[in-house]
């Protein structure tokens, strides 16, 4: 299989697990609003699908997923709001998703799906929430002053990042060579740009800075604010002054602003949810406190000491390497944003008008212009001539873009790491080059970045995630005028990328030096790059790669050369071909610095300990955050289906051979060979069972489809229910499970079109105004029943009788004799419907019999129970599996027919003067009750002449009820191995399928429904 393929095949199944998760969480959404624990799900699943996506190039799915995280996040930090309109729309995105993920499973990478018009109306909904200023989570957009000059429009700024939409340019001096060999040349050297960005009020740090990583300089903070709450316990006021409030508390508040963005950030990719959602609770806060949404109090004060302790408690334990999960469960945290709206309604109640002047004032003059010069010559254009060529012939601008970082951020490599990758990921776009490098900024702290940027996108996508960089005085972006000598670059090979590296100037002993790169068009370069060096490590001991091999693993996908420095006592044609195997390699350099083998082999061991020595160090330092995420990953396997069922079918022969065996030692009797068979007997039952059980799949696998399909129907038809599921981890045999779908969705939709009445109605009934119903799952020994139950209308076995002879199905005769039950059970004829009307959920009268026909092709049966005025109740009776199944063999003339043990109630001996006739039927006396009875050859058309006086009756159950089959010989109950019947065979009624016995032979089993 391709690797490609593969990486598909694995897409398509984390896909359809993460759309079945939104399915179910986004009907729990709707009937808990305010659960946050359920958007961070919804969240967390649309976010992983993206990523998904993305990575394998379905950009339709990627920039939809985008979008509709953006409505989560508006409403995970309550700025919209949970109401039938965005559940709608959220519902709109999930079908999209689901339709768009069914066409990558048909082979196809485009959609057909209208997703853009989607975007439009999340776009529109979000501008009709947000006052039409949609902006990043957490940043205030700040107004641009009425003074700007037309001429020059100036940026919409926010707190976080300072970016401008449209700026006047002042470039210097026309087009400029700045290279050799005129190989291109800059239409200008640098670009000048004005920009406005927001000033800082109040929040000069100097003398109390708080660090997001050690927040020990918090200490006299803290004593103030301890000092200040003892003194509120004294004289609670309101008045800043009266509570000792210290009076650098905004440059407080701001800094633990800014540290809670940060940690959550930390959080978020440590993978803590719920830390995750405490430290942005927290922001959220103290966001509240500094924008004077919320008065001063004690219990503010009380909690800013509380949240400032716990910010340092968290802080400290990344720092050390700790258990930090712990903090995301504190009370008054959890509870913090319900304390803000209390804090808020307060100060509502009681508004003062000479606040609002003194935000007002505080908004003017909150602006300053600045210039930023571009200089273009820092970048190394000729070393990049060959991707500054491609990109410019794929219709790509040449963008030079360049950041500064807030001075009091304390995490500025981590910030423009984002940054870096945030653009590196955008489908559109590619990073030429950087300055400093990705791994200048893991060991170095900067101030600015400059990046070389090709894109191909819109301006303003590009703005946009300029825009989404967090902490950063401004991040703005201009076009570079470059011209491109194609002559001059034909002869230059394509090994001239940096790679922001200098394991050129050390002195490494090695016996090779491979260098390598990876095709600019593969989409998951870091796993190419994994796999030639995991090939490589299998025939010697890598002393060094650049990049290196934790970056590679890590999925940095700004890779595009690998250098590798190897030690191996294979020759270089071994180490070559290693290499090749790997798809997408290409410019393989294999240099040998090998001396002898002795010394290879030394090296070879050394470094082996090395890297042996490393990866234990490194395993030591994370065993406590990856101990339990490594041990859960090693309990599961994917398998395909396809191998179960091959598994299965050999399992299948294996019971058909025990058998054969069983027969040749009873045969024989002979003693050894008896026990090896009951040793064989044991060992396949037992095989039998465990694989089985690996077919079995809980039936939530189907009932978590249908909260969404009541929820859909339901407002559809203008009611209201309450949906139950219960018994979801009862398990079912896949192939079973599989075909349950349909037949549950018709009684589902029939339970709320039929049954359950309108709210009205219901009212007049003196029953509760929202209808019940309940999808339930049983087991009983080998048999699984399913339920579903409503306390709707109930059936009317007299509205029955009237609707089927109304449709000319029966006579009136014909239904008057019938009783209740079994005109109750007339709704299984084919045609029949009690609606009035036909409508998208009822009425063709092609669903119950379906159900019926499906159920009973499965093996199983349906039974209705139904009560006037109280609900109605059907019974789906299913069999665990249908691959082996225990049988009753029995004998018509020279042919063996098996009858399925689960309809089999039991067998008895009559004389042949005991079957009476009937009015044309006969029958026979069975427990002091009249039991209906057929000949087995009558059934099978076939001719018997039976003048034995003694005969043998098999009583089974069938869907009209008891009857007896008369037969020639029963020989007994048998594990058989259920064969599908193919051709001519498959349309026969009354043959199921078919089995080989021990000795060879074939029986064949019997439908009894349809006999």
């Amino acid at each position: 299989m391709d690797e490609m393929e593969q990486y598909r095949e694995l897409f398509m199944t984390e896909a359809e697990e993460h759309l079945q998760s939104l399915n179910q969480n986004l009907v729990d959404l709707e009937n808990c609003p305010e659960n946050t624990d359920i958007i961070n799900l919804i969240f967390r699943s649309a976010h992983t699908l993206k990523g998904s996506a993305r990575t394998l190039g379905f950009e339709h799915i990627s920039q939809l997923t985008h979008h509709m995280e953006d409505i989560l996040d508006n409403i995970r930090d309550g700025k919209i709001p949970v109401n039938h309109e965005i559940m709608d729309l959220l519902f709109k995105c999930l079908d999209a998703l689901e339709t768009m993920v069914g066409e990558i499973a048909n082979g196809e990478n485009e959609t057909t799906v209208d997703y853009e018009s989607i975007i439009d109306i999340i776009k529109n909904l979000k501008n009709k929430h947000l006052g039409g200023n949609v902006e990043n989570i957490g940043n205030s957009a700040s107004p641009v002053p009425e003074s700007t000059p037309s001429s020059e429009v100036s940026a919409n700024v926010n707190s976080a990042n300072a970016v401008a939409n449209t700026v006047s340019c002042e470039t210097n001096g026309n087009s400029v060579s700045v290279s050799n060999k005129q190989s291109y040349s800059l239409k200008n050297e640098k670009t000048v740009v004005k920009i406005e960005i927001k000033k800082d009020i109040d929040c000069n740090c100097e003398e109390n800075e708080v660090s997001e990583l050690d927040i020990n300089d918090e200490i006299d903070v803290n004593s103030k604010i301890d000092k200040s709450n003892n003194d509120t316990d004294k004289n609670i006021n309101t008045d800043n002054s009266k509570l000792n409030v210290p009076e650098n508390i905004d440059e407080i508040l701001a800094q633990m602003h800014q540290s809670s963005n940060t940690l959550c950030a930390i959080s978020g990719a440590l993978e803590l949810p719920e830390l995750q959602t405490s430290t942005k609770k927290i922001s959220r806060f103290t966001k509240s406190v500094l924008d004077k949404k919320i008065d001063m109090d004690k219990d503010v004060l009380q909690m800013i000491n509380k949240s400032l302790s716990i910010m340092n408690s968290i802080a400290k334990s990344i720092e050390n390497k700790e258990e930090v999960q712990k903090y995301g469960n504190d009370d008054d945290i959890n509870n913090l944003d319900n304390f803000v709206s209390q804090k808020v309604e307060l100060k509502n109640s009681n508004v003062d008008t000479k606040e609002i002047e003194i935000e007002n004032d505080i908004v003017n003059g909150a602006f300053e212009e600045i210039e930023i010069e571009f200089d273009h010559t820092i970048f190394d254009y000729l070393k990049n001539l060959n991707k500054l060529a491609k990109e410019i012939d794929n219709n790509s601008n040449i963008w030079h873009i360049k950041s500064e970082i807030e001075e009091d951020c304390m995490l500025k490599s981590v910030r423009f790491t984002m940054l870096l990758n945030s653009l590196e990921n955008d489908s559109d776009g590619k990073i030429i080059q950087s300055i400093p490098t990705i791994d200048d900024l893991k060991n170095v702290s900067y101030d600015n970045l400059d990046i070389l940027y090709a894109y191909s996108g819109s301006e303003e996508k590009l703005e946009s995630i300029l825009n989404s960089a967090c902490e950063m005085k401004y991040s703005k972006a201009v076009k570079v005028g470059i011209e491109i000598n194609t002559d001059e670059i034909g002869n230059m090979t394509e090994l001239t990328d940096s790679l922001d590296c200098n394991l050129d100037n050390k002195e490494i002993s090695c016996d090779y030096k491979i260098r390598f790169s990876i095709d600019p068009e593969c989409a998951l370069k870091s796993v190419r790059a994994y796999m030639v060096l995991k090939d490589l490590s299998e025939i010697g001991a890598i002393v060094d790669s650049c990049p290196s091999f934790d970056r590679i693993k890590a999925g940095d996908s700004i890779i595009n050369q690998v250098e590798v420095y190897f030690n191996t006592r294979a020759d270089i044609d071994t180490v070559e071909d290693t290499i090749v195997k790997t798809p997408e390699i290409k410019n393989i350099d294999v240099t040998s610095n090998k001396k002898d083998n002795q010394s290879a082999i030394q090296n070879s061991s050394e470094d082996s300990d090395s890297e042996d020595s490393k990866s234990s160090g490194k395993s030591e330092r994370k065993e406590g955050q990856s101990k339990k995420s490594e041990s859960k990953k090693s309990q599961t396997v994917r398998v395909n289906i396809e191998k179960l069922d091959k598994l299965m079918n050999l399992v299948g022969e294996v019971v058909i051979n025990r058998a054969n065996f069983t027969q040749i030692a009873t045969k024989y009797d002979l003693k050894e060979l008896h026990n090896a068979v009951g040793r064989l007997n044991m060992l396949s039952t037992e095989l039998q069972e465990e694989v089985m059980s690996m077919r079995m799949i809980p039936v939530a696998f189907v009932f978590n489809r249908f909260p969404r399909t009541v929820r859909d129907t339901a407002r559809a038809l203008n009611k209201e229910i309450d949906f139950i599921i219960e018994g979801s981890e009862i398990e079912l045999d896949r192939t079973v499970l599989d075909e349950l779908a349909e037949p549950l969705t018709h009684l589902i939709r029939n339970s709320l079109d039929h049954g359950i009445e309108h709210s009205e109605v219901r009212k007049q009934a003196k029953k509760p105004e929202k209808g019940l119903l309940k999808l339930i799952a049983t087991r009983e020994r080998d048999r699984v029943n399913i339920v579903i139950k409503d306390d709707g209308k109930g059936i009317d076995p007299d509205g029955i009788r009237n609707n089927v002879v109304k449709k000319g199905l029966m006579s009136r005769d014909e239904v008057d004799k019938l009783t209740d039950n079994e005109a109750i059970n007339l709704i299984f004829l084919p045609g029949f419907s009690t609606a009035e009307k036909v409508s998208d959920v009822s009425g063709r009268g092609v669903g119950m019999d379906v159900v019926r026909t499906k159920i009973e092709s499965l093996g199983g049966s349906v039974s209705v129970h139904s009560e006037v005025g109280k609900g109605s109740e059907i019974v789906l009776h299913l069999p665990l599996t249908m691959a082996i199944i225990q049988t009753l063999l029995v004998k018509l003339k020279d042919q063996i027919y098996a009858l399925p043990l689960t309809s089999v109630l039991d067998v008895v001996s009559v004389n042949k003067e005991e079957i009476n006739n009937l009015e044309g039927q006969e029958a026979i006396i069975y427990r002091d009750h009249i039991l209906p009875v057929t000949w087995l050859c009558d059934a099978l058309h076939q001719y018997n002449d039976c003048s034995s006086g003694e005969i043998y009756v098999v009583v089974v159950e069938k869907n009209k009820g008891k009857i007896g089959l008369i037969l020639d010989e029963v020989i007994g109950r048998d594990e058989i191995v259920v064969k599908p019947l193919t051709g001519i065979l498959k349309n026969i009624n009354g043959l199921a399928g078919a089995t080989i016995l021990g000795d060879g032979k074939v029986a064949l089993i019997l439908d009894l429904n349809n006999l």
